[in-house]
């Protein structure tokens, strides 16, 4: 308890280092997503889940849907839905996330990978005060390959170098039951 009182307070006085790309096509963000890199205050939501992944598609009234999934520690599938959407006049990689039964809250798309089959191939995302990580990639073997060491160069300029905020890896082997 005295953990999570000790975040809320860092919440408050933490300024983050970094602002979201100044263009983000939705369109290109859209679909599939694997979880690659999660950071400890995630653990707080997340606790040692695996195998997690993002769904996200464009709604009719011009929200985007999400569905996240993870398998918990003991191996069952747990999900959570909502929606994302640009509040009041944001843009660009200013989105607001709403999940069922938790506070809207900031989803800041950071960096953007390049676009590989008319998809961005990976994503970092946090929000406001650099609290949350989620490294996001289209195919797994591919960010690791391609991509994670200039990610991680990426992070420590953006200030995800802290002990609550550091990079950890979220385990995406084994995922076939989810």
């Amino acid at each position: 308890m005295l953990g999570v009182i000790f975040l809320l307070v860092l919440c408050n006085i933490i300024d983050c280092i970094y602002k979201p790309v100044d263009e983000l096509d939705i369109d290109k963000y859209l679909g599939d997503w694997y979880q690659v890199y999660q950071d400890r205050f995630n653990l707080i939501f997340q606790e040692k889940g695996t195998c997690s992944r993002a769904h996200y598609e464009l709604l009719d009234d011009g929200r985007i849907s999400v569905l996240n999934e993870q398998l918990d520690e003991d191996g069952t599938k747990d999900e959570i839905t909502g929606y994302a959407y640009y509040k009041n006049d944001d843009c660009c990689g200013y989105l607001t996330v709403q999940l069922e039964d938790l506070p809207e809250a900031p989803y800041w798309v950071l960096e953007l990978g390049p676009v590989v089959d008319d998809y961005y191939d990976y994503s970092i995302v946090s929000d406001n005060k650099g609290l949350s990580l989620y490294v996001l990639a289209r195919d797994v073997d591919r960010f690791f390959k391609l991509y994670n060491d200039d990610v991680i160069n990426s992070l420590e300029d953006f200030g995800f170098n802290k002990f609550f905020n550091k990079p950890i890896i979220m385990e995406q082997q084994n995922c076939t039951t989810i």
